[in-house]
């Protein structure tokens, strides 16, 4: 787990709330992609990145139409693609 590494940038902002509904959407992503696997369905979770909305009072460093670009390129996956992954904009595939 990245957050795990005492120099991992991100760590100070790791807290039991965030960490147990993003290990809780995690795993619902990973049990999703397993059993619907045999029926070619693929299921993939998708950090789009910071995105300027009014959230974050439009502080984000990436636009509305640059996070939903990783969205649909999961959406339009082949049926080589993955599935069970955790996709970050910047980073690419994470390790759950």
């Amino acid at each position: 787990m990245l957050n795990a590494n005492p120099n991992y940038p991100q760590r100070v902002y790791f807290g039991p709330g965030y960490a147990a509904s993003k290990s809780a959407l995690n795993v619902l992503t990973l049990a999703m992609a397993i059993e619907l696997e045999p029926e070619g369905i693929k299921v993939n979770a998708v950090a789009p990145g910071y995105i300027k909305t009014s959230l974050n009072g439009f502080m984000g460093t990436e636009t509305v139409e640059e996070g939903a670009a990783q969205a649909i390129r999961m959406a339009l996956l082949d049926k080589d693609g993955p599935t069970g992954t955790f996709y970050s904009t910047k980073q690419g595939t994470l390790p759950w």
